[in-house]
């Protein structure tokens, strides 16, 4: 019997090509019309039932005929590209000015495409659903909610996705029980004083002071308001203010990211933060209004999942090396979203790719292709067998 691996590389070619025809046409976040047509084509040709999401983004069913079962098992990959001109000089290069795939998106659009093709021919050997998710907007972190709000996570049972990675060896799978994933926050704070030459300064309430004070103090909140087990990050980004060397301002505005893995901290987050803004700002003589834009949630990996998928990767590497324990680390992953819906898990896949994540030279090795397509398959096969038991 052909097994998924052998099925995933006699689907290399097409995989790549559609990679390569995505990566040359990217769309930004909720642009995806080209690449979602693209991908509609390809489930026309499959046979596979599809539905579009608004505005853009992609829904399929792949019923399996194995025997009767209302168990569904979600398969997710991203769509959206970057602002970043691309240098890597390929050619399939990008042919959009300022716009690349540099995280990786195209490459889990083909991928999934491709493990479409399997599922499908090998929906004799599975029972129940496998529902592809091709979504918009995950570098917003908008797109996984809007998925949901159309339907995606209605009748699921469990869920997986992938992401590649440039900093490991091509082929090499990792994951994590538990957090895997910070939440993303976005915040903006605006100080108001009172402006006045810089020669007398006791004359106004400097913002640029209290700005300067209210950083400092924004570091409280990882030393002492929250238990130091639990990993927080508070960094300040961007300041505007003044126009002139020897004028104080009327007012600073600042923009920066909260991140953690604690749900219960970052829940609490925003309060914590407009107390130690407003008090601090009040302490100065000024004003501060805190604005808080909740990105994504906390990326949780279910044991359970994470346990079949981890059976699933052992299935496919050439050895025992290319599985291992993915790092901790605070960057975030829209896919929390369906975490509160159902169990899920998150693997990286690693593809050598030369240059950091989201750098404009990043290159993806297209023979990790090969092992992601077929941990996609796969997982939704063992996952439908496990939940039926």
């Amino acid at each position: 019997m052909t097994t998924i691996k052998e099925m995933a590389k006699a689907l290399q070619p097409e995989t790549v090509a559609l990679r390569r025809d995505l990566h040359a046409h990217p769309e930004l976040g909720l642009q995806e019309f080209r690449t979602t047509k693209k991908i509609a084509s390809i489930m026309d040709r499959l046979g596979i039932p599809y539905r579009l999401t608004e505005p853009t983004g992609l829904i399929a069913d792949i019923r399996g005929t194995g025997g009767g079962s209302r168990r569904c098992v979600l398969l997710r990959a991203d769509l959206d590209a970057l602002n970043i001109q691309e240098e890597t000089g390929l050619p399939f290069a990008s042919e959009t000015p300022g716009m690349m795939h540099a995280c990786g998106h195209d490459t889990h659009a083909a991928m999934l495409a491709g493990a479409a093709g399997i599922l499908n021919q090998m929906r004799d050997r599975f029972a129940g659903t496998v529902r592809l998710v091709f979504q918009p907007a995950e570098e917003t972190g908008k797109g996984a909610l809007l998925m949901i709000d159309q339907g995606a996570a209605d009748g699921v049972d469990m869920g997986m996705a992938l992401h590649i990675y440039s900093g490991w060896p091509t082929g090499v799978m990792k994951l994590r029980r538990g957090y895997a994933a910070a939440s993303t926050d976005a915040f903006t704070i605006k100080v108001t004083g009172q402006g006045c030459h810089g020669a007398g300064p006791h004359q106004g309430a400097d913002p640029i002071y209290a700005a300067a004070a209210i950083i400092q103090q924004l570091q409280t909140m990882v030393s002492r308001e929250f238990p130091p087990t639990d990993p927080v990050v508070v960094s300040v980004c961007h300041i505007t203010g003044g126009d002139r060397f020897n004028v104080i301002p009327g007012s600073v505005e600042m923009e920066g990211t909260c991140r953690a893995f604690s749900r219960d901290i970052w829940e609490r987050l925003p309060g914590v933060m407009e107390r130690i803004v407003s008090h601090t700002a009040a302490a100065l003589r000024c004003t501060a209004e805190v604005s808080f834009d909740r990105v994504t949630q906390p990326l949780s990996c279910s044991p359970e999942a994470a346990g079949i998928l981890e059976g699933s990767i052992r299935k496919i590497i050439d050895d025992e090396s290319q599985c291992g324990e993915a790092p901790i680390q605070m960057g975030g992953e829209d896919f929390a979203a369906f975490g509160s819906r159902f169990p899920i898990v998150l693997v990286q896949l690693g593809a050598d790719g030369g240059a950091p994540m989201h750098n404009s030279r990043v290159n993806f090795d297209e023979e990790a292709f090969v092992n992601g397509t077929a941990c996609y398959a796969q997982f939704a096969i063992d996952a439908l067998a496990y939940l039926n038991g």
